[in-house]
């Protein structure tokens, strides 16, 4: 925080800052130490330096650093090589190092009293340099005394260079009107040098000029030397883009990718500083089109530069947005460390005062930095940022609102409050902050803002919202009356059972149903492609329909549940637990509810383990933002369930509370299980290999990884007998990893290596009949498996690859080998390679129809959201007298879809045996409710017949229940369409009133 004194101080550089710098009228006197030597040597001597300097901006920085150091032991005063040493020093990583040479070099060209060394032009050099670095730390003392000694020498009315610089500067300490002045003083500056041209285009960008900033960049391209393109030009160029275009495909951004720009400079210079920064904020607006995640480009920059300054406060921002608040505390520590005193340090340092409930240290931190800047709308554009990706949408709001209040030009601050808003259950607000986004952003478009705006107009002018006491939903009209009957009452039954478990009763909730999953994507994370099903915002929940283009495979009901925890779990802890928390608590309280409600991602966990890759909790937010979130959330149930086993339910409320009084991971992990996450992390290991332990299968291996291992291992043998069994076991992974991949001669290689020092083994054994398979050996295949087999040795596969083998000509020999696959490995993910359906398959082949079944029962145990097989076996009990056990399943199926008549049809009749007629009658008029056009069952279009049918059926269940008048209204509308129903006329003719057997005859 900066005190009083420093205030002042900045008040009066502010008007100092206001004035544009000039060359001083009278030269003061100067040194230079290159004037020694012969022209011929100087000439050399300055062609070495821009050669070195060309080496730096290649990637060749300790090349450069190296004909520095050359420069300064002929010549220590040489102030020209000090300073350009200090550019490569920091293009190399060694920032402190950097520094010290800038600060030294300034010195000596602008000395406190005494002469300077340096020629004008060279000071010139010496005053852009340090100032460049001096502005990465942003001390308010440093950058004062910097402007006023440099002053003489950077001249901002002539040079772009200087202009941007001191611009910058200006605006860092808080000068924001003088710092515009200077944008435009540079904007309008004649350059040709591409340098220039590139200072001249972050001063127009800076003023918002984002199409002559872009021009200026193409000719700096074209500008440059011999050399080829500048990265630092590609890099910048990129950045423009990428804020022009936000990601929008269009003709136009078609051809100027931002990440082909990036990648491009890194070719050219690679570790590139910014192209690497800027694939990370690429990669952190939306993952899916990208490789590697933020935190991975940002870990290329610390590989080289672990104190770069910039990189840094982006890992920082990106930990504030995952709540990894102990690494956020360590990487603050680390730039204090380096004296960094930057505006955009201290925002972030005061959004995470606010995150850790430290609300006066938040609101002084923002008075220091408003009290010299009040239009700057950062700091709270910056908390409201943090608070949406953390999902404290309702606390977001507030802060934005102050942020577009003080400067309604802040397009980003308008697009966060629009997520704010419409997230907190005001898609109106939301939706005009967004359009105010776009008027405000003057031509900058977004692809996340684009894609929101076009959802929440359709959501407002397509779909019928229905209102239910604390509960409304919007669906398209067509799915109403169905969504109506069940949905509702899903969300009522849900919303009492939660809220009576969790002793906590959340506010009214909107519930979007979304026909395309695309629309879905987009209203839950601003883009298509997100790999879920729901979403819950805290008092907004998102989810698909069953009509989607996943139809028939999953179960709406699931879904929902999972999303309506979230409202408790968000509104328990007003929106403060970690991710993970309500992700892996929402997936146990799936299982809990129905466990076949699994997510059955056993084989992933598999791999995960051997591969130790299991995430640690405090990272597992992250993988909420890349390609591992599916994997996330079934980690997250597993930990959940770990947790729940040994300290029973009632940890997890009050570990929802202490996140809500703001105690961070560390703290709440102490608090409530008297552990730290990585004790956690290392019980979760040994939980899972018990779950592993029932489970025989090979993992997948990575090939990156076995390419790795092979070139790692020693060809020689160990001598020891340990080792050399350890050494056999790593050529067997090699062997098995190779294999995977399909390189089977290296397979074979590794394999050969194994056994020379461990001899046959079951896992040998099975890589064995694999390659044998491979080589269209069966009989040589089978052997080694069998082998296998009598080591004591199971594998899923190779009992899958001898069933399949049998099938044909020894179906009981197939049958035992799909049984014992079964057992090793049950409820296999892939259907095409399932024990129990290909089992049941094999039954129907054998005239086995009950086994079938049976193995069709088995398989939804693991794979519920499956509508066919649910169908086939709530016919088959419905058809075998098994009216319960069959409703049990017809449930299940209208939880995947409902939009199935012959579902209804068949539920009612199997409830009008186990004697439920009231939800025998709401399925018989449910199938009447089925839109034709959405019917899944297209083979058997219901009709005029099938309606009949169906009335028929609804006024012998209300004759049953003794409600005549509805029972004669049932059967004349029957009659209207089938004049032969015998039950109807019976119905009508007396008058509905005897219900004696009169339903008995319904199926």
């Amino acid at each position: 925080m900066r005190s009083s004194w420093v205030s002042a101080a900045l008040l009066a550089l502010a008007a100092f800052a206001a004035l544009p710098v000039r060359l001083a009228a009278q030269e003061p006197a100067y040194d230079d130490p290159d004037s020694a030597l012969p022209a011929e040597d100087r000439a050399a001597l300055q062609a070495e330096r821009e050669s070195a300097e060309l080496r730096r901006r290649r990637g060749e920085a300790r090349a450069a650093v190296a004909v520095y150091d050359q420069h300064l032991a002929d010549e220590e005063r040489d102030v020209e090589s000090r300073a350009l040493r200090a550019l490569a020093r920091r293009t190399a990583g060694d920032v402190r190092g950097a520094w010290d040479d800038a600060a030294l070099a300034f010195d000596r060209a602008f000395p406190r009293e005494g002469r300077a060394l340096g020629t004008p032009a060279v000071q010139a050099r010496v005053a852009r340099i340090a100032l460049a670095l001096e502005l990465e730390r942003g001390r308010t003392a440093a950058l004062t005394e910097l402007l006023a000694r440099a002053a003489p020498r950077l001249d901002t009315v002539g040079d772009p260079r200087a202009a941007w610089l001191v611009a910058s500067a200006r605006l860092e300490l808080g000068a924001r009107a003088a710092a515009e002045d200077g944008w435009r003083a540079g904007a309008q500056t004649a350059a040709a040098d591409w340098d220039a041209l590139l200072d001249r285009a972050r001063c127009r960008r800076a003023l918002g000029d984002l199409e002559g900033a872009a021009q200026d960049l193409v000719a700096a391209d074209g500008a440059t030397a011999a050399g080829g393109s500048e990265p630092d030009v590609l890099a910048e160029l990129a950045s423009i883009y990428f804020e022009a275009d936000g990601e929008v495909e269009s003709d136009a951004s078609a051809s100027r990718s931002p990440g082909a720009l990036y990648r491009e400079a890194l070719s050219i210079a690679p570790g590139h500083e910014d192209a690497l920064i800027g694939l990370a904020a690429l990669a952190r607006f939306n993952w899916r089109r990208g490789s590697k995640s933020s935190s991975a480009w940002l870990g290329e920059v610390f590989a080289r530069a672990p104190d770069a300054v910039r990189a840094q406060l982006a890992a920082l921002s990106n930990d504030l947005d995952d709540g990894d608040l102990k690494s956020a505390r360590a990487r603050i520590a680390r730039l204090d460390g380096l004296g960094v005193d930057t505006r955009a340090l201290a925002a972030e340092r005061a959004a995470l005062a606010w995150i850790e409930h430290r609300r006066d240290d938040c609101a002084a931190l923002h008075k220091a930095l408003l009290d010299t800047d009040a239009r700057d709308s950062t700091p709270e554009r910056v908390l409201g940022g943090h608070l949406v990706e953390l999902y404290r949408f309702a606390e977001a709001r507030e802060p934005l609102a102050r942020a577009v209040l003080r400067d309604p030009r802040d397009w980003e601050a308008w697009m966060l409050s629009g997520r704010a808003l419409a997230n907190s259950g005001d898609e109106a607000g939301g939706l005009a902050a967004l359009e105010k986004s776009e008027t405000a952003a003057a031509g900058r478009q977004n692809a996340w803002r684009a894609n929101m705006v076009d959802v929440l107009r359709k959501l407002r002018d397509e779909y019928r919202v229905h209102k239910a006491g604390p509960l409304s939903f919007a669906w398209s009209e067509d799915e109403a009356a169905l969504h109506e009957l069940y949905q509702v009452e899903h969300y009522d039954v849900a919303r009492a059972e939660l809220a009576a478990r969790y002793g906590y009763t959340p506010e009214p909730t909107h519930i979007e149903v979304f026909r395309e999953h695309a629309d879905f994507s987009v209203r839950s994370t601003g883009f298509e492609g997100f790999p879920a099903l729901g979403v819950c915002f805290g008092p907004v929940v998102t989810a698909v329909s069953p009509l989607c283009h996943m139809r028939g495979k999953f179960s709406w009901a699931r879904t929902s549940f999972h999303e309506f925890t979230h409202v408790i779990h968000l509104g328990l802890s007003h929106n403060r637990c970690p991710r993970w928390i309500t992700e892996g608590l929402a997936t146990w309280e799936e299982e809990n509810r129905d466990p076949s409600w699994t997510r059955n991602m056993r084989r992933e966990l598999l791999d995960a383990r051997a591969a130790g890759e299991l995430i640690p909790v405090r990272q597992l937010n992250r993988a909420f933002r890349g390609p591992r979130i599916l994997f996330g959330y079934y980690q997250g149930g597993l930990l959940c369930r770990m947790l729940i086993d040994r300290h029973g339910f009632a940890p997890m409320v009050r570990l929802l509370e202490a996140f809500d009084r703001g105690l961070d991971l560390d703290q709440a992990f102490a608090e409530v299980f008297h552990a730290t996450p990585e004790e956690v992390d290392a019980s979760f290991a040994i939980f899972v290999d018990a779950i592993l332990a029932r489970l025989s299968c090979e993992p997948r291996r990575d090939p990156l990884t076995t390419a790795a291992q092979r070139l790692a291992l020693p060809r020689r043998m160990p001598a020891d007998a340990e080792a050399r069994r350890a050494w056999a076991r790593d050529w067997l992974d090699v062997a098995w990893g190779s294999y995977q991949t399909r390189d089977l001669a290296d397979a074979e290689d590794a394999l050969r290596r194994a056994l020379s020092a461990d001899g046959a083994n079951g896992r040998a054994e099975v890589l064995l009949g694999n390659l044998a398979f491979a080589r269209d050996d069966a009989q040589g295949a089978q052997e080694h498996w069998r082998r296998a087999f009598a080591l004591g040795h199971e594998d899923y596969q190779a009992r899958m690859g001898l069933a399949r083998m049998f099938e044909r000509d020894d179906p009981d020999a197939a049958e035992a080998q799909y049984l014992f696959a079964e057992a090793a490995f049950p409820g296999w993910d892939d259907p095409e390679f399932s024990a129990e359906l290909s089992l049941a398959r094999l039954y129907e082949r054998k005239g086995q129809l009950d086994d079938a079944m049976r193995a069709r029962e088995r398989w939804l145990a693991y794979e519920s959201g499956d509508l066919s097989t649910q169908l086939a076996v709530a016919n088959w009990h419905a058809g075998s007298g098994r009216a319960r056990e069959a409703c049990v399943y017809f449930q299940a199926a209208n939880e995947i879809d409902p939009f199935v008549y012959a579902l209804h049809e068949g539920w009612g009749d199997a409830l009008v045996v186990v004697g439920e007629l009231e939800r025998a009658l709401r399925e018989y008029k449910a199938a009447l409710l089925v839109p034709p056009k959405l019917d899944a069952d297209v083979r058997r279009p219901l009709g005029d017949a099938g309606r009949a049918r169906l009335l028929d059926k609804q006024a012998s269940v209300l004759v049953a229940l003794q409600r005549p008048v509805e029972a004669v209204e049932a059967a004349r509308a029957a009659l209207a369409l089938d004049a032969g129903l015998e039950r109807s006329k019976q119905i009508v003719e007396r008058g509905g009133a005897d219900a004696r057997g009169a339903a008995g005859g319904v199926r």
